[in-house]
């Protein structure tokens, strides 16, 4: 019996503990002794279920930073922004992570978005996993790549920033006694696995070289979807609060047709004001399946798990980013010719962009093209492979 621990620093929503929970379960049933860090507890159980598991909260930053770069331009800003950026601060959060670490005695980390956590493991005992999608884990370059190219030209400052978060990890490194990075993205690449959970197409790193890609899988489950009773174009949406919200659920009235709005933090007083006899609200986690053979159009904020589910089901999407993240994956998306993403703050374009993907076949037909490019995949196969790949390490 082995003791693995899975750690989650960074991001939010459900899609890092679905992706974690299969694996927890699976190596519980293999008998082994499981921990899990998470950043968000609140939805542990939830998602985890009744398996045997002892649930620990990963340390975490409470205030944002005072020299925050705003926009990030690169995975190394987004470093500097949780606590790359100052030394002191980054050695006492990496302190607390090797403190649970020596609390945990660990044989097997898989790290899920956690590059403090990374970072604390470089000499420590146990085998280290990394698991993500191409946005959570960087091409192994130097320097990292520019994800906002269209903001212009800004080599030299991008590459001063890089240099100076790569100095405060290893001064961190050195204090520990432990051998520097050469480059920010060793990182995440000098480590025993590597599970890089996503496809080629939607890669955040179109450009990336020498990849191996595992085709993205999310523990299988929730409810039942229940469509209102009406005819027309079935309309799923999952979606958190941004600015031209009360917007689209006005139009979703207004075209009055079948809708579910899966919430994330939407107040209940909003629900109230825009709930009909086509648009249902739903608080509890859908089946994923269900709702993309049931459905025919998805409206997402660019949430990469939801996108793969409604990929693999051949359904066309509205991508209404509000983070980088999920503006890259629109692109993707959009890059595919399966749907349309448009500015969160900017509502008749995002009623054109709904009516047209309502209106057009040439969306759906690129979205079923796709499914049919991984019509073979199965998610319990993948999992089983990747749990395999674990075990084979702890023996």
């Amino acid at each position: 019996m082995a003791t693995i621990l899975f750690a989650w620093e960074l991001g939010g929503g459900l899609g890092h503990l679905t992706r974690l929970a299969p694996l927890a379960k699976n190596a519980c049933k293999r008998g082994h002794r499981v921990f899990a860090a998470l950043r968000d507890l609140s939805q542990a159980k939830k998602v985890f279920g009744g398996i045997r598991i002892r649930y620990l909260q990963a340390p975490l930053r409470i205030q944002a930073a005072g020299d925050r770069i705003d926009p990030p331009r690169t995975f190394s800003h987004i470093l500097h922004n949780i606590g790359f950026g100052r030394a002191e601060e980054l050695e006492a959060m990496a302190e607390a992570w090797r403190n649970l670490y020596d609390f945990v005695k660990p044989d097997l980390i898989v790290f899920d978005h956690s590059p403090t956590a990374l970072l604390a493991a470089r000499g420590c005992r146990a085998s280290r996993a990394v698991i993500g999608t191409g946005f959570e884990w960087p091409p192994d370059v130097y320097p990292l790549p520019n994800l906002r190219p269209w903001l212009g030209d800004a080599e030299e400052a991008l590459r001063q920033d890089e240099e100076k978060v790569l100095s405060n990890a290893n001064r961190v490194l050195d204090i520990w006694g432990k051998a520097p990075l050469e480059r920010l993205s060793q990182l995440y690449h000098q480590v025993e696995l590597g599970f890089l959970t996503t496809f080629r197409e939607l890669d955040h790193y179109p450009d990336r070289r020498g990849a191996e890609y595992w085709v993205p899988w999310a523990d299988l489950g929730g409810k039942t979807p229940v469509w209102p009773a009406r005819r027309g174009k079935r309309i799923y949406a999952y979606l958190k609060p941004f600015p031209a919200l009360p917007a689209l659920l006005t139009t979703l009235n207004k075209l009055r047709c079948p809708t579910i709005v899966y919430v994330d933090g939407i107040d209940t007083k909003l629900q109230q004001c825009f709930r009909s006899a086509t648009l249902h609200f739903e608080n509890e986690p859908l089946d994923l399946r269900q709702v993309g053979t049931t459905c025919d159009l998805a409206i997402l904020n660019g949430n990469h798990g939801t996108t793969v589910s409604m990929l693999l089901a051949g359904k066309p999407m509205l991508h209404v980013p509000i983070y980088l993240e999920q503006a890259l994956t629109g692109e993707a998306v959009m890059r595919i010719g399966a749907g349309l993403a448009t500015p969160s703050t900017k509502p008749d374009r995002i009623e054109a962009a709904l009516i047209a993907l309502l209106y057009s076949q040439k969306y759906s037909e690129s979205a079923r093209c796709f499914s049919a490019n991984y019509s073979g995949f199965r998610a319990e196969r993948q999992i089983e492979k990747v749990a395999q790949r674990v075990e084979d390490i702890l023996n």
